[in-house]
């Protein structure tokens, strides 16, 4: 009988829980990084993007990780990399399904920048953006202000392919899409 008790208990599975965290912790993060530079490679081994912030804090239970003063540098083979800043922003992780993709979401004084060699440049201005870094896709409904060497743009919303510099502008009945070319463009 007393064998019996002791291969009972002895087989009974053991169950382990996880070690609690001191109240004192809850809702810190798990990682936290002060003038952090990460670069994020491609399979091919080039550069997909180079991202620098005064503050990184990842938290792994919400699968974000929050970002001040970011500055992200998105590289493509065929243009200038986009110089890309904004106050304040966070990069939600994908989920485990497979079409899931990295969201970078930038808020308050955002930047898209893109000089060329021959000192042309484009900036792109608004108060929050979503960034797709795989697609290297840009999607914001806020305002939206465009300024190149031939004139300035305005428009609601905005959506871009940044890869192709294809940029689709939004506009409403009250706010139209406004364009203004400098003097000299048509000499």
């Amino acid at each position: 009988m007393v064998i019996a008790m002791v291969a009972v208990v002895a087989l009974r599975p053991t169950t382990h829980s996880e070690p609690t965290l001191p109240e004192e912790f809850e809702g810190e993060p798990d990682l936290y990084m002060r003038d952090a530079l990460i670069t994020q490679f491609k399979g091919d081994g080039g550069i997909k993007y180079k991202l620098a912030s005064a503050q990184i804090r990842h938290f792994e239970n919400d699968r974000i990780t929050r970002l001040s003063s970011p500055e992200l540098a998105l590289y493509n083979p065929s243009a200038p990399p986009w110089e890309i800043s904004s106050d304040y922003g966070y990069i939600r992780q994908p989920l485990d399904a497979p079409t899931a993709e990295e969201v970078v979401f930038l808020r308050e004084n955002v930047e898209l920048l893109q000089r060329y060699d021959d000192g042309r440049r484009l900036r792109l201005r608004s108060e929050s953006l979503y960034l797709y870094p795989d697609r290297q896709f840009a999607e914001t409904n806020q305002d939206v202000m465009i300024d190149t060497d031939v004139g300035r743009t305005k428009a609601v919303g905005l959506k871009g392919d940044l890869q192709h510099g294809l940029l689709n502008l939004s506009s409403t009945a009250s706010q139209r899409v406004h364009t203004i070319v400098l003097p000299g463009q048509f000499k």
